[in-house]
C-alpha cells in the first residue's frame, strides 16, 4: 500500500511535481555547495562552464535559462572570487568570453562528483530509455509554456529561447 506521501504525488498536476521536483533539487544541491562557501545558482554556472568554456555571456545565460543581467552578477561574483575571467572574444569585437581560472578548475574538479551522485540517485531505478522520455517530455511541456508566455503575456520579457529538441538529439545531461 502506497504511504500518503506517495499518494499525494499521485494525485498532484505536473506543474506542482516540478515545483516538488526543484524545491527538492535545490535543497540538495545547497546541502552539497554552501559548506563550499558557494551557491546552487553559482554551481550550475560552474557545471556550466566547466562542460563548455569559453562562453559568451549570452551562451552561459541560455544554458543557464537565466536573464543576462542576473548572469552578468553571477559572473562578476566568481570573478571577484578568483574562479573566472572575463575577456574580449577574439573574433567578435563586441563580445566577451567567460572562462574558468586555474582555482575554478580545480573548484569544478570537487564539483562534479556533486553532479555525478545527483543524477545517479534522481534517476535511480529509471532506465536510459525513460530518462530520454522524461527529458523529452519535459521539453514538450516547456516549449507548451513558451507558447502560453508568448500568448497570454504580450511585451513581457520572455526567459532565453532553446531549442527543445527530443531527446536523442540532446547532449547528455550535464549532472544537474
Amino acid at each position: 500500500m502506497a504511504n500518503s506521501s506517495e499518494v499525494g504525488l499521485n494525485l498532484s498536476s505536473i506543474g506542482m511535481l516540478i515545483v516538488a521536483a526543484r524545491r527538492s533539487i535545490r535543497q540538495l544541491i545547497a546541502a552539497k555547495v554552501v559548506p563550499l562557501d558557494i551557491t546552487p545558482h553559482h554551481y550550475w554556472m560552474l557545471m556550466v562552464l566547466f562542460k563548455g568554456a569559453p562562453m559568451s555571456l549570452g551562451e552561459l545565460a541560455r544554458a543557464m535559462w537565466m536573464d543576462n543581467p542576473t548572469v552578468s552578477r553571477m559572473v562578476q561574483q566568481m570573478g571577484l572570487r578568483g574562479y573566472l575571467t572575463v575577456g574580449p572574444d577574439p573574433t567578435h569585437g563586441r563580445r566577451i568570453r567567460i572562462r574558468l581560472t586555474p582555482e575554478g578548475l580545480l573548484l569544478c574538479e570537487k564539483l562534479l562528483k556533486i553532479g555525478e551522485d545527483f543524477q545517479e540517485g534522481s534517476q535511480k531505478g529509471m532506465t536510459a530509455e525513460e530518462a530520454a522520455v522524461l527529458r523529452e517530455i519535459m521539453c514538450k511541456y516547456i516549449r507548451n509554456l513558451d507558447v502560453m508566455v508568448a500568448n497570454e503575456l504580450p511585451g513581457m520579457p520572455i526567459r532565453p529561447q532553446h531549442h527543445h529538441e527530443p531527446a536523442e538529439e540532446q547532449p547528455k545531461a550535464s549532472g544537474i
